[in-house]
């Protein structure tokens, strides 16, 4: 009897560890909103979850990594957008200056002007986002253009990921963009200060054949920022899918936690009156 009486015991106390964590759990999923909290809560789901945050993870860094290369695209475009202004007024100068005496009042001007929109147009092979050079090639750190309008960076471009196997150029080299572009404003104050009025029109060639390059570098920094746009918004697609399938598996609906924890706790609260008249009777039987 003795014996009987102890196993009983002991599983009547185990059915009650077993409510007592069960309602433990209910609680702990009523009040973080979460179904897996731990490995130990569901292996199988708890390894699915992490690997979606992972790649969730992954996705904000592409994402990141998008949103810094359209920053110094934009900016190249902007510059470009202002190199072009700065050949079409070179242009006009040249067009302007017909007057086929070097001391001619108007083409000493034009010539002042075009030496100051060489400078200008250095300045601009210069840009910077930040701290980077962005036509310096993969060398940022310093300026790609000396003040003589002399190319000390190189014809490489800096790369980034923004997609899983999906890279991206930053930025174009200065080299041939700007350097051909200040060749033929060097053409220009070269013709302005001792040329023809047919070789200063002459120079007309260069500066449109300058124009015509950067446009069609603008187009190339265009359609790399629509590639990020676009990348951006798939990947955005995809992370909301992932969240959403995580949130799936790891998560509990309120209402139907706060009603699993009441039915726990109403169940231990049975289990207690049960193994409360359980061990009276046998205490009772036990002493007849």
């Amino acid at each position: 009897m003795r014996i009987s009486t102890l196993m009983l015991q002991k599983n009547l106390t185990s059915g009650l560890r077993g409510r007592m964590a069960s309602i433990a759990r209910a609680a702990a999923e009523a009040s973080t909103g979460r179904r897996v909290r731990t490995v130990s809560d569901d292996p199988v789901d708890a390894s699915q979850i992490m690997r979606m945050e992972s790649q969730v993870r992954d996705i904000d860094q592409f994402r990141r990594n998008g949103t810094f290369a359209t920053t110094k695209l934009t900016t190249e475009d902007v510059a470009l957008s202002t190199v072009r202004d700065v050949l079409q007024r070179a242009k006009t100068l040249a067009m302007s200056s017909t007057s086929p005496d070097v001391n001619d009042g108007g083409r000493l001007a034009a010539l002042a002007s075009v030496r100051q929109l060489k400078e200008e147009m250095v300045a601009l092979g210069n840009t910077r986002v930040g701290n980077e050079y962005i036509f310096g090639g993969d060398s940022s750190d310093t300026p790609p253009f000396q003040a003589d309008g002399t190319f000390v960076g190189n014809a490489n471009s800096r790369q980034i990921a923004i997609g899983d196997g999906v890279r991206i150029a930053l930025n174009h080299s200065g080299q041939p963009l700007f350097t051909d572009a200040i060749a033929s404003l060097d053409d220009l104050i070269q013709q302005l200060q001792t040329g023809t009025p047919e070789q200063i029109s002459a120079s007309l060639g260069g500066l449109e054949d300058a124009t015509q390059q950067v446009m069609r570098v603008q187009a190339e920094t265009g359609a790399r920022l629509k590639e990020i746009q676009e990348t951006s918004a798939a990947l955005a697609k995809q992370s909301a899918s992932l969240l959403d399938r995580r949130d799936a598996l790891r998560d509990v609906d309120p209402a139907e936690s706060i009603i699993k924890a009441q039915t726990e706790q109403a169940a231990l609260e049975r289990a207690y009156a049960v193994v409360s008249r359980v061990l009276q009777s046998t205490l009772n039987d036990y002493l007849r």
